[in-house]
């Protein structure tokens, strides 16, 4: 069996991190120490990936694009696809090579951050889709390596963060619903680890309590924001509650309105005459459904552009990790109705 980058940290009683950077030739790792890791290395016959060697150079290093769970999706969500557009358009615009990587919860076990960036010689990853329990959340901090994660908010010296202030758009959305009249409000809930659901969380609670309404779980779906799980949850939350005990349904995600809608229509039942619903993120395909989905419009595009500049800039050095949050847009269509007679 091959060694492994593990083996060799082993072998010279290092960390994996410091393998990584004595085999890069790193400044930061003292001189002796280098060489003592590159010679274990020999001796052990340590080579990362054959592939990653061939596509790379000592002299124009790789930027990765991690992609976390990707594959877990039951269907093709265009969020991921509009996040790439924007980062790959930025890659264009400055001739920059990106390599994008499908990870989960369980490969990141089995492949640490650091073991990953030197096979494949990356020099700054942008990473998408981490849950708050995975691994590599634990590892991105003590890496020296630049990076930017989209929407999970992991701090450290070499770590920057693209975000929406999540907590603030999902307030304006409830209150949205609120004002027009709507106080039996069903939240359409997404993956419970996801920071992004606990800051919608935070929202929604905000405005109810401000409205003097209660947020309970027994006026809450749960997914994991798949679309078919909306549409599930939609017809057992109607064998346990009556027709009646809903006016509209606030959704963390555009699928999740769309599968809401599914369920609602399949039911027989008319949006918005019958039942409101909302959704989150401004995806194209909210565009074209019938009725067209009041949503928050999170600029999806501009995201990944903006994550790809700023990882450009840390590399460069021109600018330090930070926190960078865009603005959002609340893009009012037809899939509400207001109950406040004039």
């Amino acid at each position: 069996m091959a060694a492994t980058i593990r083996d060799v940290a082993k072998a010279a009683g290092v960390t994996i991190g410091t393998v990584s950077r004595a085999l890069n030739n790193y400044e930061d790792v003292n001189i002796h120490t280098r060489e003592r890791i590159q010679r274990v290395a020999r001796e052990l016959g340590y080579t990362p990936n054959q592939m990653a060697r061939s596509l790379s150079s000592k002299h124009m290093k790789r930027i990765a694009l991690i992609l976390s769970g990707f594959l877990e999706d039951t269907m093709l969500n265009d969020f991921e696809t509009m996040l790439m557009k924007g980062i790959y358009q930025f890659a264009s615009e400055h001739s920059i090579d990106i390599a994008m990587y499908v990870i989960n919860s369980k490969t990141q076990l089995e492949k640490s951050y650091e073991q990953l960036c030197y096979e494949y010689n990356i020099a700054g990853a942008i990473l998408f889709g981490l849950k708050t329990t995975d691994p590599y959340c634990e590892a991105l901090p003590v890496s020296s390596r630049p990076c930017v994660t989209i929407d999970t908010e992991v701090r450290g010296e070499h770590i920057s963060n693209i975000t929406l202030d999540d907590v603030a758009a999902f307030d304006e959305l409830a209150q949205y619903l609120i004002d027009r009249g709507h106080r039996r409000i069903v939240l359409v809930h997404g993956r419970k680890d996801a920071m992004v659901s606990m800051e919608r969380l935070a929202g929604a609670y905000q405005a109810f309590e401000r409205n003097g309404l209660e947020l309970t779980h027994d006026n809450i779906i749960y997914t994991n924001f798949h679309r078919e799980e909306a549409l599930t949850g939609v017809n057992e939350y109607f064998k346990a509650h009556s027709l009646d005990s809903v006016t509209a349904f606030l959704c963390m995600s555009d699928m999740l309105a769309i599968g809401t809608i599914e369920a609602l229509k399949a039911m027989g039942r008319r949006v918005p005459e019958d039942y409101s619903v909302v959704g989150y993120d401004g995806l194209e395909v909210t565009n074209y459904t019938d009725p067209k989905i009041t949503t928050v419009d999170q600029n999806i595009k501009q995201k990944g552009y903006e994550a790809a500049h700023l990882l450009y800039d840390m590399l460069n050095g021109t600018r330090n990790a930070q926190k960078l949050v865009l603005p959002h847009t609340l893009v009012e269509r037809g899939s509400v109705k207001s109950l406040i007679r004039e």
